[in-house]
């Protein structure tokens, strides 16, 4: 993409952005998965618990002309039983001593279909491959095509599926050894 905005890990400052550019982002997925924004954890939270989480976690953002235009953190997780909910989840992922996990993954609206989420999610791959992570969750409403078909595309399978917050959400995930 000509003139590309710029991935670097986001600092605490940027929580403001990081949080504007999530509860817009997440209006347009819940509209594409057919599902309340009061449904989204997302939608609720406060810049503080942003910065939180940007401390905690290794969060990317793209920044173009000084505005945050997308967004993704990744964690390691010692172990991903975790994210457990059924025995054929629990068969998954019993053999997987650590995972990575995705999760705050939006771009802005007039950066989509341009590359962006592509080269974010690559470089969210790429860091937790380079610390050696043979497996990458994340959750994902199945009812949402576009995100089934973008992640699909990216490698992620889906394992699973419930319904505890009110909506159907896949567990995805990346492999390794599928690559």
């Amino acid at each position: 993409m000509k003139n590309s905005p710029v991935i670097r890990q986001a600092s605490v400052t940027d929580a403001p952005g990081v949080s504007r550019l999530l509860r817009s982002a997440m209006l347009t997925y819940c509209a594409d998965s057919g599902i309340s924004s009061t449904m989204l954890e997302a939608m609720t939270e406060s810049i503080e618990s942003v910065a939180d989480r940007i401390k905690r976690q290794v969060c990317l953002i793209a920044v173009k002309d000084g505005e945050i235009v997308g967004t993704i953190c990744i964690k390691e997780c010692p172990n991903p039983l975790v994210y457990s909910f059924s025995d054929t989840t629990y068969d998954f992922l019993k053999d997987y001593g650590s995972c990575s996990y995705i999760s705050r993954f939006a771009v802005e609206e007039k950066y989509r279909k341009t590359g962006l989420g592509i080269d974010l999610i690559t470089n969210a791959i790429d860091l937790a491959r380079g610390k050696g992570t043979d497996l990458i969750l994340l959750h994902s409403a199945a009812s949402n095509e576009n995100m089934v078909d973008f992640y699909g595309k990216r490698g992620f399978d889906l394992i699973d599926s419930e319904n505890s917050r009110g909506y159907m959400r896949g567990l995805f995930a990346n492999r390794s050894d599928s690559l």
